[in-house]
């Protein structure tokens, strides 16, 4: 099951790129962000690689939990950001049987000009594949209403973060 959209932020792509990563400074301001757990991060120049722990139980209705198992709502999720790219890649898999449920994901930053300011536009694709007998489709329409929630979620604390950056830098 695929979706996509498009999202806009007040910001330049540097901004965003870094108000992306200042949120998880501030835990208390953002708690969504708390269900997640970093694992490994690497720095490669522009390119950055990482790999969390999430828990998928929060945005999966309780009838749905009750038949799938809880180690499926474990997840691990990497992802690779470039930065010169402004592209962000994420596969997001459960700890066991990897081949029972896949969330791949893709953005594109891009920077543009609207009336005189510069904003960016993040351009979303995400692909979720739940290959259980059954309930297959329907955990696919759930666990992709999830994500589309975390999407919102997520861009509204970057938002809130690129606002917090502009009232610390006095713009």
């Amino acid at each position: 099951m695929k979706y996509k959209a498009e999202f806009i932020f007040d910001a330049p792509e540097a901004m965003v790129w870094e108000a992306r990563e200042k949120r998880f400074e501030h835990p208390e301001r953002f708690p969504e962000l708390q269900k997640q757990e970093l694992m490994d991060r690497k720095e490669e120049g522009d390119v950055i690689k990482q790999k969390r722990k999430i828990e998928l139980s929060a945005s999966v209705p309780k009838a749905l939990r009750t038949v799938l198992p809880a180690e499926m709502l474990k997840c691990i999720d990497e992802s690779v950001y470039d930065r010169s790219k402004g592209t962000h890649h994420f596969v997001v898999k459960p700890n066991f049987k990897t081949d029972v449920f896949t969330c791949k994901g893709f953005s594109k930053y891009e920077e543009f000009e609207d009336g005189g300011k510069v904003k960016t536009k993040r351009y979303l694709e995400l692909d979720v594949v739940v290959k259980v007998p059954i309930v297959g489709r329907k955990a696919e329409e759930v666990i992709l209403d999830g994500y589309k929630k975390n999407v919102l979620r997520d861009n509204d604390s970057i938002k809130e973060m690129v606002e917090m950056m502009k009232k610390e830098k006095g713009a």
